[in-house]
């Protein structure tokens, strides 16, 4: 997949900006940086936005305007002088106002996590004097904004307007970006309740949000919009509906290709797409390709499969809850199966993994999967992933990509298969006879691509997520079926039809780097390009404790990362800012060295990420459990 380059930085984001550092009107000052800063000031005061301006008069009273309330975004909030007043959403007051409390629930609702909704919460909380909402008019020493509400990025954000020396000027904080961008689409991710969609199958679910608040924007006639990042829009119509089309664009390709019309059928989808599109833009649905009956050697129970041979011997794929081992065991007792001999594990879903450990012990046979999400099946609490077990399976069999087993009549190849999510294997099984069946976990449907969720990290890259996996159905034996274990069918494609979704997956690559400010269009699909493990660590008081900081450099040339890790409430960091210098498309680890407080609790690590003229603050976390 190519990417585009824009300029010569890590992306067009921060440096690109035109104004460093300028008064956009006699009465506006604004400083562009990781965060921008803007100044409004009356004889007698000054209101501020999003971080302290470097030009700060100290003597006149300040307001500080906060348009939503990411950790990365108010990270500079902290710096306002002490007795600074401080605006913020109330639609966001429990990150800003309470966030250990948000933190102590993670600790155990980061698994089995359907909602999705972004981590970028506050470790401690912020001073904020006035919680607002749409229709508030903030009124300071000669000074007026009102308030917006314009949620899309987050949940709950809001924008302030203000009318100064002859310009209409709006705060948007990550609304928009530049000349219709987005910083990314996987913070976007959420429920569509009148689809009767859940937030871990709502691609870019509030897209509709997004849109309406872009709209409703532009209404106002702005002359200038400041967001949060990147440059001052000199632009705002053109703008925003550069970015419209776009997103559009984007989400019309991906309904065009869902595998949720095979599960939640044309009316669902139809108005999903209503919100985003519009309730006149035809939505385009790809049919269902060809499906038909299991073979009879091929049982089914809830998310799972059992391989029987024709001496009675079986081998199972996934175990996601206690029925499956229930159904076999009444199997083994009819005598219609001797043993289960083993147990492939597609990929990392709690669903198809609850249990497997279970099944395991209680039929006495080995685990396997493939190398690549094997550590993640062994310690499922090292990861922050959507729909995480916390039931490890310690002794899994990691096999690479391609290896050949014989079992009974048959012959297996296990594949590495980043399809729905990156921590995703595939298993080809051939029956003497009998046309080859690959168990592809969840990967496809007969309509599409199982793609719902950003936040299980599909790649669009050649080498790796969809594009990998449609290279390979295309290798595959003449006749291979597919069975993803939610369809009561084997299914396949023909070759039109993966020309189809091959085309269909291009065109919205081609649209997502455009979308996006990055050099390379995976940093606004992955939230995982940066994280740590392990995420989540058990610990006693006063000890010292090692984490690792993990980079994967999606850009398309060596880039130099700067790591600057941060811990909270007591919880101390030893180690001192670092760097990795990463070749395109690696990973590289940075150790950190923590000490746990004295007192028991869960504390929080976070890290600053930065490279070239980026600078994200407070990017990533872990969390450091003290018991």
């Amino acid at each position: 997949m190519k990417s585009v380059l824009i300029g010569t930085g890590f992306a067009v984001m921060w440096a690109s900006s035109l104004l460093h550092a300028a008064n956009l009107t006699p009465h506006i000052r604004f400083h562009s940086g990781p965060i921008n800063s803007i100044r409004l000031e009356s004889e007698s005061g000054a209101i501020e936005v999003y971080a302290p301006h470097p030009q700060s008069e100290s003597s006149k009273p300040r307001m500080a305007l906060l348009t939503h309330g990411r950790r990365d975004i108010v990270a500079p909030a902290r710096k306002f002088r002490e007795g600074t007043h401080m605006a913020a959403p109330d639609a966001e007051r429990d990150w800003l106002e309470t966030p250990e409390a948000y933190w102590d629930g993670f600790t155990t609702q980061r698994f089995h996590d359907y909602a999705q909704q972004t981590t970028k919460v506050n470790a401690v909380s912020l001073p904020v004097t006035r919680w607002v909402k749409e229709g508030d008019t903030i009124d300071w020493h000669g000074l007026k904004c009102s308030v917006i509400d314009t949620p899309g990025y987050t949940r709950g954000s809001v924008s302030y307007l203000t009318e100064m020396d002859g310009k209409k000027v709006i705060f948007t904080g990550d609304l928009i970006f530049g000349n219709g961008k987005l910083i990314d689409l996987y913070s976007l991710q959420d429920a569509i309740p009148e689809a009767k969609v859940g937030g871990y199958h709502g691609y870019a679910g509030r897209l509709g949000a997004l849109v309406s608040s872009l709209e409703k924007i532009k209404a106002l006639n702005p002359d200038l919009l400041i967001p949060a990042r990147g440059p001052v829009i000199e632009t705002p119509a053109q703008s925003i509906d550069k970015l419209i089309a776009r997103v559009q664009s984007v989400y019309k390709n991906y309904l065009s290709t869902n595998a949720l019309n095979w599960y939640f059928k044309e009316d669902r989808m139809r108005l999903c797409g209503e919100r985003v599109l519009g309730s006149k833009e035809a939505v385009e649905l790809m049919p269902y390709s060809v499906h038909v009956q299991t073979p009879e050697w091929i049982k089914g129970f809830s998310t799972s499969r059992l391989i029987i041979s024709r001496d009675s011997f079986a081998f199972l794929l996934d175990c996601g809850n206690q029925r499956v081992i229930d159904e076999i065991q009444n199997l083994i007792k009819s005598g219609l199966i001797e043993k289960v001999e083993g147990i492939f594990v597609t990929h990392i879903h709690d669903d198809h993994t609850d249990m497997v450990q279970k099944a395991a012990e209680t039929f006495n046979c080995p685990v396997y999967a493939t190398t690549e999400y094997a550590d993640v099946l062994r310690q499922p609490g090292a990861y922050h992933i959507p729909a995480l077990t916390t039931n490890a399976i310690p002794d899994i069999i990691a096999m690479k990509d391609g290896t050949e087993m014989a079992w009974r009549e048959f012959n297996f190849t296990f594949h590495f298969y980043p399809g729905q999510t990156f921590y995703h294997g595939a298993l080809l099984v051939n029956k003497p006879g009998q046309d080859p069946i690959f168990f592809v976990g969840d990967s496809f449907a007969p309509s599409g691509l199982d793609d719902y969720c950003l936040l299980n990290r599909n790649l669009m890259r050649e080498d790796t997520g969809y594009f990998r996996c449609m290279r390979m159905l295309r290798e595959l034996p003449e006749n291979t079926w597919m069975i993803n274990e939610h369809i009561p069918y084997i299914f396949r494609f023909s070759s039109e039809e993966l020309d189809y979704l091959e085309s269909k997956y291009r065109e919205r690559a081609t649209t997502l780097e455009e979308l996006f400010p990055w050099d390379d269009l995976n940093y606004g699909i992955d939230e995982q390009w940066a994280v740590f493990y392990p995420y989540g660590v058990d610990t006693a008081p006063g000890q010292t404790q090692q984490v690792e900081v993990r980079v994967t450099n999606h850009s398309p040339k060596e880039r130099t990362f700067t790591i600057t890790p941060r811990g909270w409430n007591g919880l101390e960091v030893l180690s001192k800012e670092g760097q990795l210098t990463i070749p395109p498309h690696q990973t590289k680890t940075l150790s950190v060295t923590v000490k746990t407080p004295n007192n028991t609790g869960n504390y929080l690590i976070t890290a600053d990420v930065a490279s070239e003229s980026v600078k994200l603050n407070d990017w990533i976390e872990a969390l450091i459990s003290v018991k």
